[in-house]
């Protein structure tokens, strides 16, 4: 007589947090970390053609080639055994921004990794992940893709130790996974690892797994909300969306010329941007821009609001438009509209004026 054959366990989650197109402030606790150990985390940065100021424009995206150029020089330069769990500690819901947030709304932890594998442009994992869950216990499998080669075990060790951190601040209290395992050889004390995970850490397994009771997944977290969490990833879903749209640095510096007071040089924007004034100029020439006709037309727009809403004199306007004399300001206005700044600050009064209600 045969026995009978177990059934599967359902699966629960399935999807892959792998993305070509990463969100570059999503390094901004590896750099915080490398910065801490004294490491040459701008050197490294260079080297993996990563811009300083990119990771403080929410725009601006790299490559996961030139993420995981970072990633290796971190792993050389932290300690063997340590380092992994200290990326894992410094991933916080507030550095998901959105993703935090919607995060943070989850009803349950699965519902926490099920957002995650949502949105893997805003997440920064790199593993394909499927999980299992009958009526005792919850699996998750993390698999690799074959371009991590030896940063396989490295990035296991940092994204489940990041999924335990997440889970805890969302829950206010410490996650009890039951087992976790990686496929890797143990690179420094188990004890450290068991102290970090709160629970058994089994190495040269047969996957990178993680492995917790169903009521530790579908335990409720203090600040669920089904409405936040449908807000918050509909926010997500357009944020991946707009990752299409390619970084323009012509933008940036419009911006940064925009909030400057008053309107900065090249020298100057160059040096906020962590650029030469060279390589200022030679990023926005592979763009098809000039700096100056850019500086021209923050200036421009400026004067004309200046001149139309305010009675400041011409010096006082000069000075704020980056201009040492008025007399240069009045020489480059003529230059730009044909019209000196007295006779444009009348001009366009009067263009401004309302008409007159009809008697």
């Amino acid at each position: 007589m045969t026995s009978p054959r177990s059934t599967p366990a359902p699966v629960v989650l399935s999807g892959s947090l792998w993305s070509n197109l990463r969100l570059a402030y999503g390094l901004l606790p590896v750099v915080g970390v490398l910065e801490q150990q004294g490491l040459p985390t701008e050197r490294w940065l260079r080297r993996a053609g990563i811009d300083a100021f990119g990771m403080m424009n929410p725009a601006y995206t790299i490559s996961i080639q030139q993420e995981l150029d970072l990633l290796r020089a971190a792993r050389s330069g932290l300690p063997a055994g340590e380092g992994s769990l200290q990326l894992a500690r410094a991933y916080r819901l507030r550095g998901f921004s959105v993703l935090g947030l919607a995060m943070q709304s989850c009803a349950s932890p699965l519902q926490l990794l099920g957002t995650l594998l949502q949105f893997p442009r805003l997440a920064w994992g790199v593993f394909d992940c499927r999980a299992t869950m009958d009526e005792h216990v919850f699996k998750a499998d993390l698999q690799a893709p074959t371009m991590l080669g030896e940063m396989e075990g490295f990035l296991a060790e940092r994204d489940l130790g990041c999924a335990l951190v997440v889970m805890e601040e969302a829950l206010g209290a410490p996650f009890r996974a039951e087992q976790i395992w990686f496929r890797h050889r143990c690179p420094g004390r188990l004890a450290d690892y068991e102290d970090f995970f709160g629970c058994t850490v089994r190495f040269s397994a047969p996957s990178n797994r993680i492995i917790a009771s169903v009521e530790a997944m579908q335990q409720p977290l203090p600040y669920a909300n089904s409405t936040m969490w449908a807000f918050y990833t509909a926010q997500c879903a357009r944020m991946s969306e707009d990752m299409n749209t390619p970084f323009r640095l012509q933008d940036l510096v419009l911006e940064q010329l925009h909030r400057s007071r008053p309107v900065a040089d090249l020298p100057e924007l160059a040096a906020r941007l962590a650029l030469t004034p060279r390589t200022l100029q030679r990023r926005l020439a592979s763009e098809g821009v000039r700096f100056s006709d850019l500086l021209q037309k923050v200036r421009l727009d400026r004067a004309q609001l200046l001149l139309r809403d305010s009675d400041r004199d011409l010096q006082s306007i000069a000075a704020e438009l980056g201009f040492g004399e008025a007399v240069a300001f009045s020489h480059a206005y003529k230059s730009w509209t044909g019209l000196a700044p007295q006779k444009a600050r009348i001009a366009l009064r009067l263009k401004a004026e309302p008409a007159d209600a009809p008697g």
